[in-house]
């Protein structure tokens, strides 16, 4: 007998499963030009959660790839912040463009390639961010 997922009816919005999620451009921020940046990110981010949301996904599914998101947005701020600035001046969805592509998302400067545990954890970033990649740029049909 196939299980079924325990969805609660409850959680039906990205606030529902992230209470903090409009701090997430506070939390990103390293200058005070983060922070439009950092909304505009964010602006990005909620409808694709939602999307998660609206297909049904399992509650800690949506949950991981909400964290990923999270890390996604503050290592595009921490690149905006250190080589990267020429590129402040792309829009937040072209920062997306620009960082993530068909293999995932940016190669995050905390990861240690050597450790197996952190490289299982890119690789679900990487998959997060491929899913965000598709959902920006799908056709509307």
């Amino acid at each position: 007998m196939p299980k079924t997922k325990n969805k609660a009816k409850s959680a039906t919005r990205p606030s529902d499963y992230f209470p903090d999620i409009d701090e997430w451009p506070n939390d990103w921020m390293g200058t005070k030009e983060d922070l439009e940046i950092g909304r505009g990110l964010l602006a990005l981010f909620t409808p694709f959660i939602q999307h998660l949301i609206d297909e049904g996904l399992a509650k800690k599914t949506i949950k991981n790839h909400g964290s990923h998101l999270g890390i996604l947005g503050s290592e595009i701020i921490r690149r905006l912040d250190g080589l990267d600035e020429e590129n402040r001046t792309l829009s937040p969805r072209e920062l997306i463009l620009h960082y993530v592509d068909d293999e995932g998302g940016p190669l995050l400067s905390f990861w240690s390639p050597n450790d197996q545990t952190e490289l299982a954890h890119h690789m679900a970033y990487d998959a997060t961010c491929r899913k965000l990649l598709k959902f920006l740029t799908r056709k509307n049909t």
